[in-house]
């Protein structure tokens, strides 16, 4: 893969990331503005404690999947691989299912401190199934670089789970309604994707061969994923035990809109750890190096600028998006922004880990940030509400990034272009001041302040020289369609 395509296809999934998160921006006040603070607490409890449970239904062969079969061209070892993660993944996610359909009950009482809301833990169970399934099957397309179809799954997904919830919402079906549109959707992701995988590949019925092999590696990370998660999402349920539902719908909406930071590593991520393994099986470390350094530099001058905007328009976003129940959780958004900044800085860099095949350390550095974000959740929402909820969080990503990178420049000698993150940071203190002046009543208010501080950020960017020839020459060839010259270095 060249630059040219790596960076094409980086920058593909990034316009429909853009087109996922802007579809995120209109379900929020959907959901919000229809179920209330309560009833999208208890929606927000049902997605966390679905993804926990996906992630472990899965056993980290996700991660197995990506690492052994990036560079494989024997079609029949990609069938039989294909097909045993896939059958070994739907027997999991099945019993996982069950389990909590069974322990709904109790999950309602102690959990979420409402013993009714157990009728609507039962109708997600299923999403534990459907969510780990289907991620294996996109996760195919990921492997194999079919990223455009991987792109429009993606965005048929995000854009289908709108309509139908809107429709379903609609028809008054409320957070069951919800549910049911995200399961019907995803499941029909499911079966496409499903059918286009056999009629690429075949079907066999799977021996097993390599499963052990690939439990042998994915089983260590497995861990990670709930420890990921206990640094990531359970703060939801202490926010749940000290201050109720309530307080859990204005703090996960407030998260849902600093969160979008995590989208400008996502199509990162999605490209940059296939290619890696990919060079780094075939010993081209030099390569390894600048892709990373490449990847962390251009994350960076995106992401740095979006955690500025999003803090300064934290609270006409909560009041455009949201009722007025929620804006009290607006403080929340700067907060959860820069620690999904950290958050992108650690998973650059843990692919180091992954590359080498030594997993342990990503592990204790889960651990300890898992560890000190409990720690800190027990110490500080008692005392300061969801604001307590917001610091954990950033403490805890900031240092799983700096424990991630000290350990991954033991292996890999990364540019940091520190000159390039400065001029980046000035830009965006620059557009940070200019967008706080603008009035925003509403949501064509909100759509110009975003556009005035993406061409402040850029105008300050290129007088600062914060972008070389060679980038501008590309930004020209790909979005002007004017010839790149042969020149430029």
């Amino acid at each position: 893969m060249s630059y040219q395509k790596f960076a094409r296809d980086v920058g593909f999934i990034g316009v429909v990331q853009i087109l996922t998160s802007l579809s995120t921006f209109f379900l929020l006040p959907i959901i919000t503005k229809t179920l209330g603070t309560y009833d999208y607490g208890l929606w927000a409890q049902i997605n966390i404690t679905v993804s926990l449970i996906s992630s472990l239904a899965l056993m980290g062969l996700s991660m197995s999947f990506v690492r052994f079969l990036s560079s494989e061209t024997d079609k029949d070892q990609i069938r039989e691989a294909v097909y045993s993660i896939l059958f070994f993944v739907t027997v999991s996610g099945f019993l996982a299912s069950l389990i909590l359909y069974i322990f709904a009950e109790p999950l309602a009482t102690f959990g979420f401190k409402d013993p009714e809301a157990s009728y609507f833990i039962q109708a997600g169970s299923l999403l534990i199934l459907v969510n780990a399934v289907e991620s294996i099957s996109l996760f195919y397309f990921r492997i194999f670089r079919q990223i455009e179809k991987f792109s429009y799954f993606t965005f048929f997904e995000t854009f289908g789970k709108l309509i139908f919830i809107l429709i379903f919402i609609k028809m008054g079906y409320g957070l069951l309604g919800v549910i049911a549109a995200t399961l019907m959707v995803q499941g029909l992701i499911f079966l496409i994707t499903l059918i286009i995988i056999i009629s690429q590949i075949g079907f066999v019925i799977p021996r097993f061969t390599y499963i052990r092999e690939y439990l042998q590696f994915s089983l260590p990370l497995t861990p990670n994923s709930f420890i990921r998660w206990i640094t990531e999402s359970s703060d939801r349920y202490m926010v749940t035990y000290f201050l109720g539902l309530g307080s859990v719908g204005v703090y996960s909406a407030a998260c849902s809109i600093g969160n979008l930071i995590q989208f400008f590593v996502n199509p990162l991520q999605l490209i940059l750890f296939p290619e890696l393994s990919k060079l780094f099986d075939q010993n081209k470390m030099a390569e390894v190096r600048i892709y990373m350094s490449h990847s962390l530099r251009y994350f960076l001058i995106i992401a740095i600028p979006a955690a500025f905007g999003l803090s300064a328009l934290a609270k006409p976003l909560i009041a455009v998006l949201t009722t007025k129940d929620f804006i009290s959780g607006w403080f929340v958004i700067p907060i959860i922004a820069f620690a999904g900044l950290m958050a992108g800085i650690f998973q650059i860099f843990v692919n180091t880990m992954f590359l080498i095949k030594e997993t342990k350390p990503a592990t204790y550095i889960n651990i300890i940030a898992a560890v000190i974000n409990v720690l800190l959740n027990l110490i500080l929402i008692p005392s300061i509400g969801i604001l307590g909820a917001a610091i954990s969080t950033l403490v805890s990503y900031c240092l799983m990034a700096a424990f991630c990178v000290h350990i991954s420049l033991k292996h890999f000698k990364l540019d940091f272009y520190y000159l390039d993150i400065a001029k980046s940071i000035l830009s965006s203190t620059a557009m940070y001041f200019f967008v706080s002046s603008f009035t925003i009543s509403g949501t064509l208010d909100l759509f110009e302040a975003v556009g005035a501080g993406i061409l402040i950020y850029l105008l300050v960017m290129f007088l600062l020289g914060g972008f070389t020839d060679h980038e501008i020459s590309l930004i020209k060839k790909y979005l002007f369609r004017s010839k790149l010259n042969p020149n430029t270095k």
